[in-house]
């Protein structure tokens, strides 16, 4: 049975999508849901959050905060329940807000820098429950409906950048494909001291080293915490998605989704304030033989047809060109 504050932490990261968009719980929205700022030491941050009640009845929310790091290589955010650093220095004011039904309130908040904080990344979310955390003397329990906005902070200064992809493989590990799609993943490893967001584009060139396409390399437009690794996914898609079922669905799919031959994918990124560089070749060869066998059959039907045209010519060229017998009696 996990601890009460880990399995806490386990839910809210389900109800939370990394660095996402929007966050909704029980028709309850908070906005934003990233907030990305940077300061020096000693300074204090000011803005606001949004709580929006969708809900029938009015709702009163608790503030709460929490460190958070990432784990595994899906950048899924872990928190702590540890209070140091970033979870300490923010502050909403007030911590208890009534939300009528229907409406929503801004919140402000602060964010206090130690004039001795260590230059770097710093990361934190800024929770609201129904239910008011209760302290004990290790950890704070909240239980109830619980939203949260992620606060991402840079704190200015001498910042260490060092990372980059440390592999770039074809997600099932194979070398031949029969059609597209080809699916690739890269993992990228942060060794600095602040978050990076990737940059940059897969570039897929053909057998004669012409460019076929270029992909968008963070589509997902993620972050790489600090002492963590993420993996990315990307893919050479197809222009047309009809899955095929059959042999000559297959046919067709590779008509218009046409690949054939060796083919390299060279992933080229960009990080960090100082624009570091970053990049991984990789290699497969697609063979559509659903298409090449009827390809095939069609230019023996061609050439039969051809032949046989040719000889039938040739029998005609013949016959009018030999005398023709003239009877004199």
């Amino acid at each position: 049975m996990l601890p009460p504050r880990i399995f806490s932490s386990f839910l809210v990261a389900f109800c939370i999508a990394f660095f996402g968009m929007g966050v909704h719980a029980h028709a309850t929205t908070i906005s934003p849901a990233r907030i990305e700022v940077a300061g020096d030491p000693g300074t204090v941050l000011k803005g606001t959050v949004t709580l929006i009640n969708d809900q029938a009845n009015t709702q009163t929310f608790y503030a709460s905060y929490e460190n958070f790091s990432a784990q595994g290589d899906n950048g899924t955010p872990v928190f702590s329940a540890e209070k140091k650093g970033l979870d300490t220095w923010i502050l909403a004011t007030p911590d208890q807000v009534t939300v009528p039904a229907g409406k929503s309130v801004e919140v402000p908040y602060t964010i206090t820098i130690p004039s001795n904080a260590v230059p770097g990344g710093y990361f934190a979310a800024l929770f609201w429950s129904t239910v008011p955390p209760v302290t004990l003397p290790t950890q704070q329990l909240s239980i109830g409906a619980k939203i949260g906005s992620l606060v991402l902070l840079r704190v200015n200064g001498d910042i260490a950048e060092s990372g980059g992809a440390t592999s770039f493989e074809r997600s099932d590990h194979g070398f031949f494909y029969t059609e597209l799609p080809v699916a690739m993943n890269y993992i990228f490893q942060n060794s600095g001291a602040d978050r990076v967001m990737p940059k940059g584009a897969v570039t897929i060139r053909n057998t004669f080293f012409i460019k076929s396409t270029s992909i968008n390399a963070n589509a997902s437009i993620g972050n790489v915490l600090p002492k963590s690794a993420r993996q990315f996914s990307v893919a050479w898609a197809p222009t047309h998605n009809d899955q095929p079922a059959g042999f000559f669905q297959h046919v067709a799919y590779q008509w218009h989704n046409f690949a054939f031959g060796l083919y390299s994918a060279h992933l080229s990124l960009a990080y960090g304030m100082q624009g570091m560089q970053s990049t991984k070749t990789l290699w497969f060869f697609i063979l559509p033989w659903q298409l090449l066998i009827c390809v095939a059959m069609v230019l023996a039907a061609l050439y039969a047809i051809g032949k046989l045209l040719i000889v039938r010519y040739n029998q005609y060229i013949i016959r009018s060109t030999q005398p023709r017998n003239v009877d004199h009696s």
